[in-house]
C-alpha cells in the first residue's frame, strides 16, 4: 500500500538579524507618510534558499537582504511553518 503525502497548511515567517532589523527600520522610515511597507515572499514554488538574495523595501529604495538560514517546524499533522532568517549583506 502506497501512502501519498500532502501538506495541509504551510505558514511562512521572516525573522531578522539585529543588523537586518535596523536596516528594515530605516526602510520603513523612508516610506512616504501614510504609505505602508509590505514585505512579501515569492510563491512557494520559488521559495528562497540559504544564500539567496531578496530585494525588499519600497519601490525605488529596495535593499538586498540575504537568507542566512531556513528552518522547518512541524506543527502537527500536515501543518508546517517555514522560517526564513534574513541578514544584511556583509560588504567587508
Amino acid at each position: 500500500m502506497q501512502r501519498k503525502g500532502y501538506v495541509k497548511n504551510i505558514e511562512f515567517e521572516i525573522e531578522w538579524t539585529e543588523a537586518a532589523s535596523k536596516k528594515l527600520e530605516e526602510l520603513m522610515q523612508s516610506t512616504l507618510l501614510g504609505e505602508e511597507l509590505y514585505i512579501a515572499l515569492p510563491p512557494i514554488e520559488c521559495l528562497p534558499l540559504e544564500n539567496d538574495i531578496l530585494f525588499l523595501g519600497p519601490r525605488g529604495k529596495q535593499y538586498p537582504f540575504i537568507v542566512v538560514e531556513r528552518q522547518y517546524h512541524h506543527e502537527g499533522k500536515a501543518n508546517w511553518t517555514i522560517i526564513l532568517i534574513l541578514d544584511v549583506i556583509n560588504t567587508h
